[in-house]
């Protein structure tokens, strides 16, 4: 799947108003601002106590879904 600025890599749907980008691949994903907002969360925020600010993580890169962008072999089968 290609994306490109105007694609979340996570779900693959067109970016809205509400985007962040990810401190770690630097790519956008869908990010609330708002707790009361509607709309998917395709990633985190975070205070960093040791930067004193806002850390950005899209769920790729904290391990929580696949990165649609990359290609991935099925997993094997148990008796493969």
């Amino acid at each position: 799947m290609n994306t490109d600025d105007n694609t979340c890599h996570i779900c693959g749907n067109s970016l809205t108003a509400e985007v962040a980008t990810c401190n770690n691949c630097e790519r956008p994903f869908h990010l609330r601002q708002r707790e009361d907002s509607e709309g998917a969360d395709c990633g985190e925020v975070w205070i960093s106590e040791q930067h004193l600010s806002l850390e950005f993580a899209c769920n790729a890169c904290l391990g929580k879904s696949p990165d649609l962008t990359q290609k991935h072999e099925p997993p094997v089968h148990r008796q493969h």
